[in-house]
């Protein structure tokens, strides 16, 4: 089954001073198992609720940022907090959230079962057919970290990100962000195999993708990250 991930939460602001020093150790960024903290998500995410959730943590550059600026190798020190949400505020959309465990964002690709409906998003056409949201992407980038393949783009005034990774002739989908403006965002971490047509489509987009030079972590230690270098 497909994990739901919540996103808009700014981590950097709970250390903001601490987040634009030249390198960090990440432990002194990543929330602590066992803690609480106050949280705040925007409008994009107001059908979370109270409960288990689980929520993305990245490092303050592609926290305020995104990961297509400079630095898509953050992909590998971002991770995924999974916790307990308690409701102080609904209107304000401010939660308690009791951190349970913490995982990198890779890992989690490997716990969740093969899924078998898109998680791309479709568009509704007049004639009664569907399209693609990622068809129409305009300026595709694309980064190969490790295993994987991030690419992003936008539709419209939707942004689009994905995590791909080939096996044998077949392409999988592990992370799929579709973030509408302003409407709800829809982020998950899963396991499903791209259909032929769907697989076409990225196929093609990776052939004329501006590829995204990164090498901002050479001599970086992994137990560290970089922080943020403008806002």
């Amino acid at each position: 089954m497909s994990i739901v991930l919540l996103q808009t939460m700014e981590w950097s602001k709970l250390n903001w001073n601490q987040s634009f020093e030249k390198v960090i150790p990440i432990d002194l960024l990543l929330p602590k198992t066992g803690s609480v903290y106050s949280v705040n998500f925007s409008k994009n995410e107001d059908f979370v609720e109270k409960g288990t959730a689980f929520i993305l943590w990245t490092p303050p550059h592609s926290e305020l940022n995104g990961w297509d600026d400079k630095r898509p190798t953050e992909i590998l020190r971002s991770y995924v907090l999974k916790g307990f949400l308690k409701p102080v505020d609904n209107t304000a959309l401010t939660y308690d959230f009791k951190v349970e465990s913490r995982a990198k964002l890779i890992d989690y690709f490997e716990l969740v079962d093969e899924e078998y409906e898109s998680p791309l998003s479709y568009i509704g056409q007049p004639d009664g057919t569907s399209r693609m949201q990622w068809k129409d992407t305009r300026k595709v980038l694309m980064s190969k970290i490790g295993d994987y393949i991030y690419l992003s783009g936008s539709e419209c005034e939707t942004s689009l990100e994905i995590i791909l990774s080939r096996e044998a002739e077949k392409i999988c989908v592990h992370y799929s962000a579709t973030l509408h403006v302003p409407a709800f965002y829809d982020t998950k971490i899963t396991k499903y195999y791209l259909s032929n047509m769907e697989q076409e489509i990225f196929e093609h987009l990776m052939s004329k993708a501006v590829p995204i030079e990164d090498n901002s972590y050479k001599g970086v230690l992994e137990s560290q990250v970089l922080g943020a270098e403008y806002w």
